[in-house]
């Protein structure tokens, strides 16, 4: 048998390979600002670095998917890369979820707690 190395990122597992590299022009930011929100659902921005190993944000996107999946036909959600122009911009450090681009949760949990409440505000539920 061979003996693979334990960590997630060994080089027969593809959650590593890198991504193109995307450059942060301007044509990109004006793109994303031309993205309108859906005033008729509840606007999510899921950020992680996408750049980064799967293993690194993956059990993160789990987490916010199962909070998120009960209500999904009321929300917009968009994945977006921690490592970007945009991120830096909103002064983004870490993983974390965005509502309607105001409201920013780290964690799952906190999430789960308010979002029922979130959706309510909006005249969703």
């Amino acid at each position: 048998m061979e003996n693979k190395e334990s960590s997630c990122c060994s080089s027969d597992t593809s959650c590593c390979s890198s991504p193109e590299n995307k450059s942060s022009d301007e044509s990109i930011l004006e793109q994303q600002k031309l993205n309108e929100r859906d005033p008729n659902k509840l606007n999510v921005d899921i950020y992680v670095p996408m750049d980064a190993c799967a293993c690194e944000w993956s059990q993160f996107m789990n987490l916010i998917f199962t909070t998120l999946t009960p209500h999904i036909k009321y929300i917009k959600h968009e994945t977006k890369n921690l490592n970007s122009e945009e991120a830096r911009a909103l002064g983004l450090r870490t993983k974390c979820v965005i509502i309607d681009g105001e409201k920013k949760y780290t964690t799952s949990f906190a999430l789960k707690r308010d979002l029922p409440k979130l959706l309510e505000e909006k005249g969703l539920l």
